[in-house]
């Protein structure tokens, strides 16, 4: 009785709170400041996702299906927020009205498997094959091409590497260039240098474009990052010199890593778009010489041989390239951060009773597939409206065969109701490395 009426306490502060909670989307870049001062206020520990390349093949084809497990799964997860690196959609030879379609199919998706999850976006080369279809992106996702949010203790600088190459030169193309996009004061290198002594506990950047290419690492003849080296370089100084934590950027359709000095740089283009380069590799596979199995390196930060705790195994992830679907999640605790390489399909939630509105009782097996201790803030319940409230249980099953109480019991963290009738119930549970919790939620 005294556990039940607890429950009830907390669920009717969780429903008090509610009117005071803005449900998620997509923040626009005109509005990312106003809303990470509100969100963030205050954070000093927070999580966020970075994802993108989530395109169709070509022209008329439609988004990959991985695209809706990743999107799934960052609703399992539910961060603080998503970072979307870019191409999101074909672009190039569309007509307005296709390239309109295709950007509310992603909308779509997103609003399906995320919808309450907080996205922010910078665009990709997809999105800016002409200046028309550019206007087209700006249209949904905020007219300013470039801009920065602080959140909490961390300063985040979103670039735009892809401009509509009417904009551009003769002889540029993705780069880090000082072209104005009408929204600013400055153009984006000034305004760059500007905002990067905007003092914070952390500085995180993301773009389109990786500064270092997994695929051409020596620029060349049709380089498929920078246009030159010198353009590279120009911004590369200016991020170790302001000590940016880390880059996160998409482009290439694979993952790699590069840390210099304190920097780390990632490319996480793995959201769906066709994969190339190789599969797998140790550090130096690219360099043209061959994979150096000798001299393969690791990052304790990015391998959570540091704060990280509940790790599976001490696995050493190598500075390479993976050709492989994945996305990234980032936390920030104080003035640590880890890294994490997620891979589709390696959570998954089966509802086994309820989940349907009308029965008072719901049960679902949430498994974790990852050689980590997963917090998932997003398993969701559709249930009967209560004014009482819900209890919820999590239970395990021991190798010995045995049902038992989970070390760490699930708790209901968001109520949204959704009439008089129903109500979804947002449990957040805490699933063991290589484990499965059973989670059940009764109404009161």
């Amino acid at each position: 009785m005294k556990r039940a009426l607890k429950v009830l306490v907390a669920v009717s502060v969780v429903i008090a709170l509610l009117s005071a909670v803005a449900f998620a989307g997509i923040i626009k870049s005109d509005d990312a400041a106003k809303w990470a001062m509100t969100s963030g206020q205050g954070k000093k520990s927070f999580s966020f996702i970075v994802f993108g390349d989530n395109r169709g093949t070509s022209p008329g084809r439609p988004l990959p299906e991985v695209l809706n497990v990743i999107l799934r799964e960052i609703g399992y997860i539910h961060p603080d927020f998503a970072i979307n690196t870019g191409d999101i959609e074909v672009g190039y030879t569309d007509t307005l009205p296709k390239a309109r379609a295709e950007l509310m199919e992603f909308i779509n998706r997103v609003k399906k498997y995320a919808g309450d999850v907080n996205m922010l976006f910078v665009p990709g080369n997809h999105e800016a094959p002409n200046a028309e279809i550019a206007q087209l992106y700006r249209k949904f996702f905020g007219k300013k091409l470039y801009y920065d949010f602080m959140y909490g203790n961390s300063h985040f600088v979103m670039l735009d590497t892809t401009f509509p190459r009417k904009w551009l030169k003769k002889g540029q193309k993705y780069g880090f260039y000082n072209v104005n996009d009408g929204m600013h004061k400055l153009t984006m290198v000034d305004w760059t240098q500007r905002v990067l002594k905007t003092k914070a506990e952390h500085t995180f950047v993301a773009q389109h474009v990786p500064l270092f290419s997994a695929l051409t690492p020596n620029f060349g003849k049709h380089p498929k990052s920078f246009t030159s080296r010198g353009n590279r370089d120009k911004e590369l100084y200016m991020l170790l010199r302001h000590k940016v934590d880390a880059v996160f950027a998409g482009h290439e359709h694979l993952f790699y890593a590069r840390v210099i000095g304190k920097t780390k740089f990632f490319t996480i283009g793995g959201g769906g778009a066709p994969l190339y380069g190789p599969t797998t590799g140790g550090y130096g596979i690219n360099t043209g010489k061959g994979p150096m199995y000798k001299g393969v390196t690791s990052c304790p930060e990015f391998d959570h041989g540091g704060w990280a705790a509940g790790y599976h195994y001490n696995l050493h992830f190598p500075a390479g390239a993976l050709s492989i679907f994945s996305y990234m999640l980032v936390k920030v605790n104080g003035n640590k951060v880890s890294y994490e390489l997620l891979v589709p399909h390696s959570i998954e939630v089966n509802y086994t009773a309820g989940n349907n509105g009308i029965s008072a009782k719901s049960k679902a097996v949430v498994a974790n597939r990852t050689a980590y201790a997963r917090t998932l803030r997003g398993i969701k319940f559709l249930m009967p409206y209560s004014k009482k409230g819900y209890k919820v249980k999590g239970t395990v099953i021991t190798w010995g065969g045995k049902v038992k109480a989970a070390k760490k019991q699930p708790k209901i963290v968001e109520i949204k109701k959704l009439d008089n009738y129903k109500a979804i119930v947002r449990v957040e549970v805490v699933v063991p490395a290589a484990f499965s919790v059973e989670v059940s939620v009764n109404k009161l």
